[in-house]
């Protein structure tokens, strides 16, 4: 019989681990004929944090005895937003009954340099002296 873990996925940047809110985040896995299926599509709230993704998992009798097949299923994990680097991650492994928290580090995209902006200039009006 199926049974199901969830998954919870917790993207940060700086080692404060400030949260990042509004980042796209991407579960999906390799389906039998090699495409990807994908699971689930979120953005992270404002502690940076996504509601749990449910997600199969093998039974977890598995786990009761070694060298057997593996008592986990591994997905894929993409964590994107606009100011940050591509996050990805391969082979995140979910157990029947369990939630597993992934923290997701994002590393800020570099700011433009004064000489690569490029704005209008602000006419100041003169002022009556």
């Amino acid at each position: 019989m199926p049974q199901t873990g969830s998954l919870v996925v917790r993207v940060f940047t700086s080692k404060a681990q400030l949260p990042v809110s509004g980042a796209t985040v991407i579960i999906s896995a390799p389906d039998e004929d090699g495409r990807r299926k994908v699971f689930s599509i979120q953005t992270t709230d404002e502690s940076g944090g996504t509601q749990p993704f449910q997600l199969d998992a093998p039974d977890q009798s598995l786990s009761e005895s070694p060298g057997g097949a593996a008592p986990f299923y591994d997905y894929s994990l993409v964590v994107e937003h606009p100011e940050y680097y591509l996050a990805t991650f391969e082979k995140l492994q979910v157990f029947p009954g369990v939630e597993t928290v992934q923290n997701v580090p994002l590393v800020p995209l570099p700011q433009p340099s004064g000489d690569d902006i490029t704005a209008e200039p602000v006419v100041v009006t003169p002022q009556p002296l």
